[in-house]
């Protein structure tokens, strides 16, 4: 089993499901997503909604190859049913409220 440690803004969007009593599961593998390539490790799925969440910080999600990973992981996602909402470390730091509220209709904050 691989260990998933919360970075700081994951650690706020699980404290805000949380409070809000919403149903989620954390660092979810799919299709083998901590082992194979292809697959995806989604860091919020709401199942109930069928919405995948991903927390996007700068460091992690910036630049040409692991762009292209996301948009594929996305592509995952939608065979599997699931709506991917992109949540951004600086919508959450800046507007927690508005974002989160957004994502749980499936929506993101555009980006700019």
């Amino acid at each position: 089993m691989v260990e998933q440690v919360m970075s700081d803004i994951e650690t706020i969007v699980y404290g805000w499901l949380t409070k809000r009593g919403v149903v989620f599961q954390f660092a979810t593998s799919l299709r083998g997503g901590f082992y194979q390539l292809g697959g995806a490790v989604v860091d919020f799925i709401l199942p109930a909604r069928m919405l995948a969440w991903r927390v996007m910080g700068e460091y992690y999600h910036r630049g040409v190859v692991k762009e292209g990973s996301d948009i594929i992981q996305k592509e995952l996602l939608a065979e599997l049913g699931y709506v991917t909402v992109d949540i951004w470390g600086d919508d959450i730091e800046n507007r927690l409220e508005e974002t989160l509220t957004k994502a749980l209709m499936g929506q993101e904050i555009l980006r700019g």
